[in-house]
């Protein structure tokens, strides 16, 4: 929890976590104005599909309409952020208030939550229907964390290598360094190409406005 403070204490926006209990806390707009934490709805669908062994009937239900949520978002994702809350409010609402009245009918049916992966799943739901929701309040919010997650695999996968990086600072150097690669990943520039091109570019003389344009989103390759 404290380090999640940290990591928020300047930040204003949405942001899309599992159901770590850390992150629960930030959900009090009035205590933290600005921040509007959302659930993730990948973890959700991967609750059922846990589940599907047990309750295979109930869960395709909870899985058809999730997956209707994220068709929504795959049209949606040309929109402007405006546009895009407009659309989730629109149809994306009656899909979430669906799935809440499915998940309350199985919470009281003592047959089917005494099937411990089922009532994993939908315990699940019942307890951040609220951060769950969140999304649709913001066009900006993202349905699940899934872009934060293909990001930090990398580092997952290498992480025996990183045991051995020797001290904090080389640390937080390697952190800072894995997060330019992806960001280069996530915008579809080739990594060794823009690290070349960084150190050639990069000066001490530079502001900020100059260091930030050779950041990997804003970064153009050269011919």
């Amino acid at each position: 929890h404290e380090v999640v403070g940290k990591v928020l204490a300047s930040f204003k926006g949405s942001f899309t976590t599992d159901g770590y209990a850390a992150y629960t806390a930030f959900g009090d707009r009035d205590k933290h104005p600005g921040l509007l934490h959302c659930g993730c709805w990948a973890h959700v669908r991967r609750y059922f599909i846990e589940a599907l062994g047990v309750a295979s009937d109930v869960c395709y239900k909870f899985i058809d309409e999730i997956e209707l949520l994220f068709a929504n978002e795959r049209l949606f994702k040309d929109m402007s952020a405006t546009e895009r809350a407009t659309n989730r409010q629109k149809t994306s609402l009656p899909i979430l208030n669906r799935i809440y009245a499915m998940a309350k009918r199985v919470a009281s049916d003592a047959e089917l939550m005494g099937r411990d992966l089922l009532k994993k799943a939908v315990n699940y739901v019942n307890n951040q229907t609220e951060s769950l929701r969140n999304f649709i309040l913001d066009g900006n919010a993202e349905i699940s964390n899934n872009l934060c997650e293909q990001r930090m695999k990398p580092i997952k996968l290498s992480l025996k290598n990183c045991q051995n990086i020797g001290s904090e600072d080389a640390a937080e150097n390697a952190a800072f360094m894995h997060s330019l690669v992806e960001s280069c990943r996530l915008n579809n520039n080739n990594p060794f190409d823009y690290l070349c091109s960084l150190f050639r570019k990069m000066r001490p003389s530079l502001d900020d406005v100059g260091k930030r344009a050779l950041l990997p989103d804003r970064w153009i390759p050269e011919c």
